[in-house]
């Protein structure tokens, strides 16, 4: 049995680095795509209608999902459930902080997807538009409630949003 030499320990493995002999730059770029996983994951949108709210979390979740395909170098991404938002219940005020941070969260993992395969450009373009669409509602109404001609338009959005991810592949 060999002996290590005095002193010296093994030095531990990261699984998020590259194998010996993988190109560091596609190592980073894995790392920088799973980091952005992970702060989606975090991102938690109230829009103040359940229906809203719901289908948001399942669009941001979609998203993340798609992530880790490009991360993985998937040639197609991996098949999605449809998520329909919750039906019913009251509506609430939009949380104006959480439509913010989601929408930042969104921007700063957009262009993660530029560098998986062509299919990634449009889930990183859904990124951005849902992105841009959470801003628009944390505009929309400064007195808190997300009002119900807001909702339609939000929900149409959402839906279309949703379309183009399963139009992926």
């Amino acid at each position: 049995m060999p002996r290590r030499t005095p002193g010296r320990s093994p030095r531990p493995v990261d699984p998020a680095s590259p194998a010996p002999g993988d190109d560091p730059a596609a190592g980073a770029g894995r790392v920088t795509t799973l980091l952005a996983v992970e702060e989606l994951q975090a991102a938690a949108a109230d829009l103040g209608w359940p229906e809203a709210t719901g289908l948001c979390d399942g669009l941001v979740d979609a998203l993340a999902h798609l992530l880790v395909d490009v991360a993985d170098g998937a040639p197609r991404p991996s098949p999605r459930p449809t998520v329909l938002g919750a039906i019913g219940g009251p509506a609430r005020p939009v949380d104006h902080a959480s439509c913010r941070a989601a929408a930042a969260a969104l921007r700063r993992a957009a262009p993660a997807f530029a560098d998986g395969p062509a299919w990634a450009d449009g889930a990183g373009a859904v990124c951005a538009d849902l992105a841009s669409l959470l801003d628009q509602v944390a505009d929309l109404d400064r007195g808190g409630r997300l009002t119900l001609a807001h909702k339609g338009v939000v929900l149409r959005r959402m839906h279309v949003l949703q379309r183009r991810l399963h139009g992926l592949g």
